[in-house]
């Protein structure tokens, strides 16, 4: 982004889209989710991170915000001057993570620790503590995972997490009858396609956002097809695909009645089903047209604008408006992970839709008053139009398909009329992550 620009129109911007993030800016947003919060989905868990006292800071900070239950999920191991000098690192994540298992009120079944950049800076031999404490616990699952946002761009530390849990299912004996979730936030519910077509089909679901036993957790290893909804867990889909051999499927977040189509079409020919038939298809279309047609009755003319953390292609969501008439303002996002098609087709819908840089280092001086009323979809645009009529959500909160586009048209419909505390709400870290609700 240049420098003398809070924005650029979509017109003047290359396909390979990557915003500058040398200087960055930190908004008050802190709804998207981290590893702190997607660490504590795993039931019958526990997180230890060995950081500096600067890095655990954030991480405890976190933890409280999502209550009780959740802090006693976590431990901390504090790195200092005198572990670099001595050069007992090792000792310390061997010697640390003992002490705390041995005086955890209950024993877990998964130990997670997360070592951060001063070890890797340092080559610090975690494999070996690794594997020492595995002898010494041999009723644990030790997982070797990684806060170091230093390597975002090669290693990011989420999709990096979302792979590592699950590096502890095993070989086995896959079971027709099930499958499983995987990389979600949020539970795949009623607002979700292909949750309806596997319940009528009797197909059991296993996603670890619902899951309250370990025993659960590691029965995803029977699983005969993994479904991944988000570019972030694809490195966990591939992963079990080439490990424990079981068949790997995207189903992509689209705003495009086809591409729905011939996602479901997909899973039911996988699973050796029978796939939604034509007049099936036909009546889901009608009712999200008409849900569409509906709030576009209710909006008017009220400017709308996305952001990237509440949906995975806000490219593709702003597009899906455009043509239904919906007058979309801007798109915030730092780097374009969308299909060239959806791109190119959206420089020609509106040449001069304005693309914010989430995290430019001139997103402060962008923040301004929008003239009017707007509508936030994600807490990016809520912010940055200083705006509270918005929809707070992250990474599609559980929505997908023609139900998942229904439910986000209510959503913005009951943004559109009821205000909401923007400064409170998005200062609030992981979006409906709660420990007594199964996080």
């Amino acid at each position: 982004m240049e420098a003398s620009k809070d924005f650029q129109y979509i017109k003047d911007l290359d396909y390979v889209y990557r915003a500058d993030i040398g200087l960055s800016y930190s908004s008050p947003c802190r709804g998207a989710w981290n590893i702190v919060h997607y660490g504590t989905l795993v039931p019958e868990g526990h997180q230890i991170y060995v950081c500096p006292v600067s890095c655990l800071r954030g991480v405890v900070l976190t933890t409280a915000e999502m209550g009780f239950e959740a802090m006693k999920k976590l431990s901390t191991i504090a790195v200092g001057e005198d572990n670099i000098l001595n050069g007992d690192l090792e000792e310390q994540v061997l010697h640390g993570a003992e002490r705390i298992i041995e005086t955890l009120e209950k024993r877990p079944r998964m130990v997670m620790i997360f070592t951060s950049c001063i070890h890797h800076f340092l080559a610090v031999n975690y494999q070996r503590v690794y594997k020492i404490l595995r002898e010494e616990y041999p009723d644990i699952d030790f997982i070797d995972c990684y806060m170091n946002p230093i390597m975002r761009r090669k290693t990011p530390p989420m999709p990096s997490l979302r792979r590592q849990i699950l590096r502890v299912l095993k070989p086995a004996e896959k079971d027709k009858g099930q499958v499983s979730f995987v990389g979600n936030c949020f539970p795949m519910k009623e607002h979700c396609d292909l949750t309806n077509f596997l319940s009528r089909n009797n197909i059991r679901i296993s996603d670890l956002t619902t899951m309250k036993k370990y025993d659960e957790f590691k029965a995803m290893e029977h699983s005969c097809i993994n479904f991944t909804f988000h570019n972030a867990a694809a490195w966990a889909g591939k992963d079990l695909e080439l490990r424990l051999n079981q068949r790997w499927l995207v189903m992509r977040e689209s705003y495009d009645y086809d591409t729905i189509d011939e996602d479901m079409r997909k899973a039911a020919e996988a699973l050796e089903l029978e796939p939604l038939s034509e007049a099936e298809i036909k009546n889901e279309r009608e009712m999200t047209e008409a849900a569409v047609e509906k709030l576009k009755k209710a909006l008017g003319d009220v400017p709308v604008s996305v952001d990237d953390s509440a949906v995975d292609r806000p490219l593709e969501l702003a597009l899906y408006l455009l043509r239904h008439g919906f007058r979309v303002e801007s798109v915030i996002m730092d780097v374009n992970s969308e299909p060239e098609e959806i791109f190119t087709a959206l420089q020609k819908a509106k040449p001069e839709l304005k693309i914010y840089a989430a995290h430019g280092w001139n997103m402060r001086r962008a923040r301004t008053k929008f003239d009017g009323k707007i509508i936030g979809i994600g807490q990016k645009s809520a912010y940055l139009n200083d705006t509270s009529y918005f929809v707070n959500m992250t990474e599609n909160a559980g929505l997908y398909g023609y139900a998942g586009i229904r439910h986000l048209m209510e959503l913005i419909g009951e943004a559109a009329a009821e205000p909401k505390d923007m400064r409170t709400l998005i200062q609030q870290k992981g979006w409906n992550c709660h420990i007594e609700e199964g996080c």
